[in-house]
């Protein structure tokens, strides 16, 4: 499980930072996507020690229900971003 989460994690990650982009943006998307994973590795290990050390089994539950939240809100966001840029692709060419 953990080997397919990955390779599902690795796939999307490389539609959203890559195949959302504009053509010729490319490389302005990926720079933005990975702040945002730089942003990550520096608040994640802050955020699971608080939670899951401070508040210990509380903590678990309210880390669960944001990562629940954040894979529920993933998809329609995305979707958003799809029809956001069919409609406006046709106009730039």
């Amino acid at each position: 499980m953990l080997v397919l989460g990955e390779l599902y994690q690795a796939s999307a990650s490389w539609g959203l930072s890559f195949g959302l982009a504009p053509a010729g943006r490319q490389g302005e998307y990926q720079a933005v996507f990975f702040l945002g994973r730089g942003f990550q590795q520096f608040a994640g290990p802050w955020l699971m020690t608080s939670l899951v050390v401070g508040a210990a089994g509380t903590g678990w539950l309210v880390l669960a229900a944001l990562f629940a939240l954040l894979g529920l809100a993933a998809p329609p966001l995305v979707r958003g971003l799809e029809k956001a840029r069919a409609r406006t692709e046709p106009a730039a060419a």
